[in-house]
């Protein structure tokens, strides 16, 4: 371990020791190497208040976190990560994420995980105990496990985070402190801010959605077999997908052909006049079997049943 300014170049190192070394100067993880190999890693830590910084230039290796190496800990911590080169892949229970350089991510390091990096990796660790940073636990359930794009917020607080370790201990607590504050501050934003644009475009993917399935019913509504697996289909997405695109519109799939058929005879009956299909043949051809069925539902959608409504539109 090292508290050198400069970005050290990687030498062999004793994987055991190397272990040992992390979990007692940055935090309790359990370690694992491939050991058919040498063992290529350096370290440049920082502790600034309630943050302990390490930058890390290493080989392929693991790091986890297991349920009892969690109930030790005694408080909860949120871990930050910054991969700046190589690849690196998270898993946290059912939760999953693929870490390529240049993105960022954040998970509560007080919970089970294991993170493993591929082959030569250089990368940024940042965990900060809860005790100050309340807003930042808070929101990282809100992305835990997602990877970012180190840019914007993210990438002010890594150089932030490069300055401090430069400077070491030439930086008066006070300012140390205020450093993470402010560090911590920026990533609560930069949060919010990738939240709030991904809940923009999954709203927009999912307006999308919507449109191509109503477009799709609109061409087909003469269809007996329109159901929702075959909308499905047509559209290239799961049937649960599409449920859930139409459960956050407030409708579900079945109500949607259904409005639309009805629409579609209700504009039919406005316009075709004396020489249109009679009832029943209206009600076959847009895929009720059942006329009387189609009068009724006709009449709770629109206040009329369909020959009062043929006959108003006549009179007009």
């Amino acid at each position: 371990m090292t508290h050198a300014a400069s970005v050290m170049s990687p030498t062999e190192v004793n994987p055991v020791i190397w272990a040992a070394e992390v979990r007692r100067n940055f935090f309790p993880l359990e370690l694992s190497v491939d050991r058919s190999q040498p063992f290529e890693a350096s370290v440049q830590l920082g502790n600034f208040s309630r943050c302990k910084v390490a930058q890390v230039r290493a080989g392929a290796h693991s790091a986890s976190m297991s349920g009892e190496d969690c109930r030790h800990l005694g408080q909860r911590y949120i871990k930050v990560l910054w991969q700046e080169r190589g690849h690196g892949h998270l898993d946290m229970g059912a939760r999953a994420v693929d870490l390529p350089a240049g993105h960022w991510t954040v998970y509560e390091a007080s919970r089970s995980y294991a993170l493993r990096m591929e082959g030569d990796t250089t990368f940024t660790a940042m965990v900060c105990d809860t005790g100050g940073h309340d807003g930042l636990a808070s929101l990282a359930q809100r992305v835990a496990g997602r990877a970012m794009p180190t840019e914007g917020g993210a990438a002010v607080a890594l150089a932030a985070l490069a300055a401090m370790r430069g400077e070491g201990s030439r930086v008066a607590p006070q300012s140390q402190a205020g450093v993470a504050d402010f560090v911590t501050s920026l990533l609560a934003q930069e949060i919010q801010h990738v939240d709030s644009s991904n809940g923009a475009a999954r709203k927009r993917a999912q307006d999308a959605l919507l449109r191509e399935a109503q477009d799709y019913v609109r061409q087909n509504l003469d269809r007996n077999d329109l159901s929702p697996d075959q909308i499905a289909a047509a559209i290239h997405v799961s049937r649960r997908t599409l449920y859930h695109a139409f459960e956050l519109a407030g409708e579900t799939p079945q109500a949607m052909v259904q409005r639309l058929r009805l629409e579609r005879c209700r504009d039919v009956l406005s316009h075709a006049g004396g020489q249109g299909p009679s009832i029943t043949q209206l009600a076959l051809e847009f895929g009720f079997s059942d006329p009387a069925y189609f009068t009724r539902v006709f009449r709770q959608r629109f206040g009329s049943t369909p020959s009062k409504y043929r006959a108003q539109a006549l009179a007009h």
